[in-house]
């Protein structure tokens, strides 16, 4: 009879935890499908605007062209949505976006400060490294291994409002932050030795350096500073935001999945090995 009872609690365990996972899979939908609600809204929706900086190429230019243009249009046409486009300095971008006047903007490194308050979807558009760079004659940054060996109060050349890291907001009251607008400005800035350091993300710096016809030994890399996600971000306060992102989302999961996103950074890189 004991045995009996056992078996029957057994059987009873075994087929509850069968309908609970059954009705987990049917509440939570794959990653790149839309919820319900984001479908039916979705159809409506024949175009998105967004917005793009106007100084971080190749990744954008002072036209909106670049690498992250070519991977959200292509992830918006997949879904059969066009891109509205419009370019502002990274600047004004957020703080658009932050009033609610446009949806959404790019190329933003999701961190700590930006997550308190935009929205980001699940797919990052691209990583992105980072690193200090330093002028040529400065003979102690050479021994800089990490944030924590740059002195108090040395002067640190850094684009208006960029994301840096976490580990950079927690360090850089200890420094003088010169802020500019172009990334030509920081690297005349380090060549002329008017600041002790700068961050710049590294495919930004040599395509930078490459355009200037600058020799890229004409500043000092040093060590990385961060490894950057790089999304599209949304406004919290903008009424079509959390569709636009799960939108977003399928494009960008459809364009990984099936091949063309790694044939646009194909293309990119090759291009880019061609002008060196």
């Amino acid at each position: 009879m004991l045995l009996a009872q056992q078996l029957i609690l057994s059987i009873t365990f075994v087929l509850s935890l069968v309908a609970s996972i059954i009705s987990y899979a049917n509440e939570v939908p794959p990653k790149d499908v839309l919820s319900t609600d984001a479908q039916s809204q979705s159809k409506q929706i024949s175009n998105m605007t967004l917005a793009v900086e106007d100084s971080w190429p190749p990744y954008a230019n002072a036209y909106g062209e670049g690498i992250s243009t070519d991977i959200v249009k292509q992830a918006l046409e997949s879904v059969g949505v066009s891109l509205n486009l419009k370019v502002y300095p990274y600047a004004q971008l957020l703080e658009e976006m932050h009033k609610g006047l446009i949806p959404g903007g790019y190329n933003v490194t999701r961190q700590t400060s930006r997550e308190k308050k935009l929205l980001f979807g699940n797919e990052p558009i691209l990583n992105a490294t980072a690193s200090f760079y330093f002028p040529l004659n400065n003979e102690k940054s050479k021994h800089y291994k990490s944030i924590y060996d740059i002195p108090d109060g040395s002067t640190i050349g850094v684009i208006t409002d960029y994301e840096y890291g976490d580990i950079y907001e927690k360090q850089k009251h200890r420094f003088k932050e010169i802020k500019v607008s172009q990334q030509t400005q920081i690297i005349n800035m380090l060549r002329r030795g008017r600041i002790d350091g700068a961050i710049m993300f590294d495919t930004v710096a040599n395509y930078t350096l490459d355009s200037m016809e600058l020799s890229r030994n004409s500043i000092e890399k040093g060590f990385l500073n961060h490894i950057s996600e790089v999304y599209v971000a949304f406004s919290k306060t903008h009424k079509d935001s959390h569709i636009y992102a799960e939108i977003l989302d399928k494009g960008l999961s459809k364009i990984k999945n099936n091949g063309q996103y790694q044939k646009i950074m194909a293309q990119w890189s090759y291009s880019q090995e061609q002008q060196n």
